[in-house]
């Protein structure tokens, strides 16, 4: 094995849990014309990450996509709630490797959102208990993808940045990962995941 890794950092929202995005996210592309992919970036990015802590009503988070959007005016703010309540947060499968990793690994959570909302989630979702710890945006004073957080994550888990592995579905936040030295991986879809796990890890 080429890298010594120890720890292991996964992203939460669009890694570990998450609605269905990929009928919310196909509906927007199809409606606003825009390519799958860009339409998953602005509409799970940082406004629905806003969503998702309480920050903002749900009317202020499709003002939000409306203005990014290309022919964002098209999005009809009472059909996409529809559709929204309609798709529950689950787990994602990358859940079902977290036992396995733990045997040999320290695993981390790294996401932008506050200490109350994962103590909510912690009744919710099991997982979260088993993990090593997590670090919020809240705690570390700053949001992703800003190094700082990652520094931070980092010293919490007493790990050196050449011993850590990062896995997050925001590109911004795995290239920032990586200016630090971090080994990362942009999450797209679960089956590059474990090509990524398997090549870096001994698993």
């Amino acid at each position: 094995m080429q890298n010594q890794i120890t720890t292991i950092f996964f992203d939460l929202f669009g890694v570990l849990l998450g609605i269905d995005q990929s009928v919310v996210v196909q509906y927007l592309s199809k409606l606003t014309n825009t390519p799958y992919f860009k339409t998953r970036e602005i509409t799970m990015g940082e406004p629905f990450m806003r969503l998702e802590r309480g920050e903002i009503k749900f009317e202020e988070y499709v003002e939000a996509i409306r203005n990014t959007l290309p022919n964002g005016d098209r999005i009809n703010p009472d059909s996409l709630r529809n559709m929204w309540m309609n798709s529950k947060i689950g787990e994602m499968p990358a859940v079902s490797l977290l036992n396995k990793l733990l045997i040999n690994y320290n695993v981390w959570v790294i996401s932008n959102t506050t200490e109350s909302h994962i103590k909510s989630l912690k009744s919710q979702f099991n997982f979260l208990e088993k993990v090593n710890g997590i670090v919020t945006s809240e705690r570390a004073g700053v949001h992703k993808p800003h190094t700082n957080i990652f520094k931070f994550a980092l010293a919490e888990a007493n790990c050196d940045a050449i011993n850590g592995l990062f896995i997050d579905d925001s590109y911004s936040n795995t290239e920032s990962a990586e200016t630090l030295g971090i080994i990362s991986h942009h999450y797209t879809e679960f089956d590059g995941l474990v090509d990524f796990l398997q090549k870096n890890l001994e698993i």
